[in-house]
């Protein structure tokens, strides 16, 4: 049984020391060998409160997990097009596929997604958590508040969705985590192909801006979409571990579907949670899994290759 997961942000961990191996962070290279890894995806996150030169850092980020895919291609290999991750598992390899948290990296400016694409980039979010040329987020960390749905200015803007177009035809995925409601249900409306929400979890099993609600849950389904489970033990709720988060994927297929659902644990973007520490830990996800009433087949989509397959077959 594979494991796949849709995003962490430990790139910035590789900054000053390598991916190969990060004690003190929740994921490296050799970790993820050692618990069965097939596939993860590595976000280059950029917060725009931070940066003057969002683009400039978003390609840094970049440079780097190249660098360190170089130096470590005795476990790990790129991911560009859908029959990459079959050839690196034939070959033994672990894949990594890159992504782009915060869209706005492109500073305005549609013509550079055309450099992140031809950099390596090949799954991106609208927003993090600040309202920016093409979106609003669910959390707005500039007002410290969630964006109500009947905000007008809560939603896409024009050139959001020229964003959404143009990645569309580059076969970039849509990755609709941090946006707000208004936003994600214009995007399904402009959207023609299949999008993911990377890192959220179900909003009727803990009520937070960041989780979807059922009609998202429905809407990702019927789209053809994914939805990777967030470990961050404030959107997981209660104790905040994976017997809790069994109850987010139980809900989320009553609603959806088992397909729909992954892994999108959000390691080393989120404060450390006891109860699930790294990623040594994940393959017990599958116990509480199967406690929930899962199938084997079931739990064998969850853990990677629900993932696996739709990525497959959609870059």
């Amino acid at each position: 049984m594979y494991i796949a997961d849709l995003h962490v942000d430990t790139v910035y961990y590789a900054l000053s020391g390598g991916l190969r191996s990060i004690p003190h962070s929740h994921l490296d290279f050799l970790r993820m060998k050692e618990a069965g890894y097939a596939l993860q995806t590595v976000a280059a996150f950029v917060d725009l409160g931070r940066t003057a030169s969002p683009m400039k850092k978003c390609l840094e980020l970049i440079s780097c997990i190249h660098r360190e895919l170089e130096a470590n291609t005795d476990l790990v290999l790129p991911v560009y097009e859908g029959g990459d991750i079959a050839k690196n598992l034939a070959l033994g390899k672990m894949s990594v596929l890159i992504s782009v948290e915060e869209g706005d990296v492109i500073e305005g400016d549609i013509s550079r997604i055309s450099e992140l694409y031809g950099s390596g980039v090949r799954m991106m979010t609208l927003t993090w958590n600040h309202r920016n040329h093409l979106a609003a987020p669910a959390f707005d960390a500039d007002a410290d508040v969630a964006v109500a749905f009947d905000d007008e200015t809560g939603g896409l803007t024009e050139l959001g969705r020229d964003f959404i177009a143009e990645l569309e035809e580059k076969r970039i995925i849509l990755d609709v985590s941090h946006l707000s409601d208004r936003g994600f249900f214009e995007l399904a409306e402009a959207s023609h192909r299949p999008f993911i929400a990377s890192h959220s979890n179900a909003r009727a099993v803990h009520n937070v801006p960041r989780n979807l609600t059922d009609d998202m849950i429905r809407t990702i389904a019927r789209k053809g979409g994914i939805i990777g489970l967030n470990y961050y033990s404030d959107f997981i709720g209660g104790e905040g571990g994976f017997a809790q988060l069994a109850r987010h994927a139980s809900h989320i297929a009553r609603i959806g579907g088992s397909e729909v659902l992954a892994l999108g644990s959000d390691f080393d973007g989120i404060p450390n949670n006891p109860l699930i520490p790294d990623c040594k830990s994940v393959p017990c996800f599958t116990d509480h899994l199967e406690r929930a009433g899962f199938s084997f087949d079931e739990i064998d989509g969850i853990m990677g290759k629900n993932a696996i397959s739709f990525l497959s077959e959609n870059l």
